[in-house]
């Protein structure tokens, strides 16, 4: 039985993520306490090769990446073993899960991760990170697979036995907002609606890292059922998530301008166009999206976060409202 609800953790572990816009209009309370990732170096521990990591986790992810290397579509990641579970989740892309992997429990490898991730960039889903995972109590002694100080375990306590949690890291092959293990990377929304991201260096300001995090949020399309469409999915202009700046919301005119001067600015990496850019942007964002965007960010905030985290902060443990004993 335990086996069993290994397995089912880490496949509904994903799946909880994605919930129905009416939980995340509730979770505004959470977004101004939840873990956005750390504040990284914009010159060495923002783009691979992660030059400011130390010699053996850089080493280590390089391998890992290339050990991935004949995993990088999708067709090849499920003719090895993994699945997509439950399509693209802001931040962190589809997530696909070997079972056979996740079934090892602690006994962790650093060039075998469970889970695969990826996102739809220049129209393409490609491998852009991978992930690790297994289910202990919450003060696991577990070690971590890397030394850098930014690695660290997130968990979901709703997806395990009462008493226990499941435990979550991420990697990541590509540039990322909060460096190489950011529980959410918030460039993806940017490259799936072919934007291009702002620079690194401007979210060492809370004031324009906040404005990067809304936008991003902004930007992931929403399906008419109210949940987070997987990419390639149609909107409701008949525009898909693939389809650049124009398909990323199937928007006005008004909002394709928008679009572009983001763009433009971030090319131009003109920080004062793009604050201006952003600005107007979220100013005309509906009530409906801006609760949307709060709600995605404190949820899958607050899912970045381990127990002792959200104890610290005072948030409350997320449940399945099921018994696990």
């Amino acid at each position: 039985m335990s086996r069993i609800m290994s397995l089912a953790g880490v496949a509904i572990a994903i799946a909880g993520i994605i919930t129905p816009l009416t939980a995340f209009s509730q979770a505004h309370d959470a977004h101004e306490h939840a873990h956005m990732g750390p504040v990284v170096s914009c010159t060495d521990l923002a783009t691979p090769p992660w030059t400011g990591l130390p010699d053996t986790d850089r080493e280590q992810l390089a391998t890992l990446q290339q050990e991935l290397a004949a995993l990088s579509t999708p067709e090849a990641a499920k003719a090895a073993g993994f699945n997509p579970v439950l399509g693209d989740i802001p931040g962190m892309g589809v997530h696909y899960i070997n079972i056979t992997r996740a079934m090892r429990g602690k006994n962790l490898d650093v060039n075998i991760p469970d889970q695969l991730l990826f996102a739809s960039i220049d129209g393409q889903d490609q491998l852009v990170g991978a992930a690790y995972s297994f289910t202990d109590v919450p003060d696991t002694d577990v070690p971590l697979p890397f030394d850098s100080e930014f690695a660290s375990w997130h968990d979901h306590p709703q997806f395990a036995r009462n008493g226990q949690t499941l435990h979550m890291l991420h990697v990541w092959f590509v540039p990322s907002s909060n460096g190489p293990f950011a529980g959410l990377n918030f460039w993806l929304p940017y490259r799936t609606a072919g934007i291009e991201i702002p620079n690194p260096c401007w979210m060492a300001d809370e004031a324009d890292a906040d404005r990067i995090r809304n936008v991003s949020f902004a930007l992931v399309p929403q399906r008419r059922d109210g949940m987070i469409r997987t990419s390639g999915t149609p909107n409701a202009a008949g525009a898909t998530s693939t389809d650049g700046v124009a398909g990323a919301t199937g928007s006005s005119a008004e909002r394709i301008e928008m679009f572009a001067a983001l763009d433009a600015a971030a090319r131009a990496d003109d920080r004062d166009a793009w604050v201006s850019a952003a600005d107007r942007f979220i100013a005309d964002l509906s009530t409906s999206e801006v609760n949307r965007v709060q709600g995605l960010l404190g949820v899958l905030g607050t899912n970045q976060m381990s127990s002792a985290e959200r104890d610290a902060a005072g948030i409350a443990q997320p449940s399945s409202g099921r018994d696990r004993n």
